[in-house]
């Protein structure tokens, strides 16, 4: 019965998805727009909501006439398939978290490199668009869709099940973490690096599979890790961008009154509503896992210039990685750091 139930209910989707899914293409005003927009994270989180505002209001002033259906939790397509879909046009919009497609996209993870100064979504946000601005080689990466919104997450930490007050303490631990600058700087501070799932960490953190986590303050709510996290490592570490691409025969298919109103949720300035959005969340969320009684380990300056000393390591290994005879990818970075810098709160 339980297989009956599941061939069903995949047959409902399916049916679903083809009804709902694809634009057409007669390119009048007159014409309904019916789109599909995928996001792995589950579509009632505060980022989810934000989503279905900005959805809300583009249907609202065409009309009617343009619909977005927001699927969430991948159930659309997967966090390492969504680009793909978006191209291929299985998918008309798609939420890209880069750090699922480690190497893919280096200028615009660049700023992923850990230990920059980052301080807020709000500050990253403006070092995106400002690189957007200066540097066609990253607007090179994303040439084949329409960029929407591009925003990073907020200032991701260390948390673990133990209580940690150095960095030595971290030696040792199993910590999940995500791809590229974060897990080397890790693996070289003597961490077991786990490559995991965010809703995989719950299950791996009570068993004792994992003792930590690389996350942002509202991936530890999302996640109810707050139940099980005792310690956070006082060292703002990273962020890593997000983002949101049209498949571009979909854009292409709108009339230019549609566009005109995707354009208002497109740019800087529409990125900065979500940046505000998700700052706000992640200060209160910080707060609420701090009420639980959980500590933070206020670690030493010799620490703090010890992880600075590895992150700058790290830099130099990715400016190398990437440069070329014809793109000085030092120079890249440096243009970040100024640019981080200048935005400093």
């Amino acid at each position: 019965m339980k297989r009956i139930s599941a061939l069903i209910l995949t047959a409902a989707m399916v049916f679903t998805l083809a009804s709902c899914g694809g634009p057409k293409k007669q390119g009048t005003t007159e014409d309904h727009y019916r789109l599909t927009f995928s996001m792995h994270t589950p579509a009632d989180t505060p980022i989810g909501n934000q989503f279905q505002a900005m959805f809300d209001d583009i249907e609202e002033k065409t009309n009617g006439h343009v619909e977005i259906n927001l699927y969430g939790s991948g159930t659309l397509a997967s966090s390492a398939d969504v680009v793909d879909m978006v191209a291929d046009g299985a998918c008309d919009i798609g939420w890209v978290f880069t750090s699922f497609y480690y190497g893919q996209y280096p200028l615009t993870d660049v700023i992923a490199v850990p230990g920059q100064g980052v301080q807020s979504c709000v500050q990253g946000t403006r070092v995106l668009w400002d690189l957007w601005e200066q540097f066609p080689e990253m607007r090179d990466e994303w040439s084949d869709f329409k960029v929407l919104v591009m925003f990073p997450n907020p200032v991701n930490y260390v948390y673990t099940n133990t209580q940690v007050e150095s960095l030595d303490d971290l030696k040792g631990l199993s910590v999940r973490s995500p791809s590229g600058g974060i897990a080397e700087v890790l693996g070289a501070l003597g961490c077991n690096v786990i490559s995991m799932a965010p809703n995989d960490i719950y299950d791996n953190l009570s068993k004792n599979n994992i003792q930590g986590y690389a996350l942002e303050p509202t991936g530890v709510a999302d996640y109810s890790l707050d139940e099980i996290t005792k310690s956070i490592v006082d060292i703002q570490m990273f962020q890593a961008p997000f983002i949101t691409i049209m498949n571009m025969e979909t854009w292409n298919s709108l009339p230019p009154e549609y566009q005109a109103v995707f354009e208002e949720w497109s740019g800087v300035d529409a990125s900065l509503k979500f940046a505000e959005m998700w700052d706000q969340t992640a200060d209160q969320n910080m707060q609420e896992l701090l009420a639980t009684g959980c500590a933070v380990a206020e670690l030493s300056q010799e620490d703090h210039n010890r992880f600075q000393q590895v992150a700058d390591t790290y830099a130099d290994s990715w400016a190398d990685a990437y440069s070329t005879d014809t793109f000085d990818a030092l120079a890249y970075f440096q243009a970040c750091q100024e640019a981080y810098d200048k935005y400093a709160e």
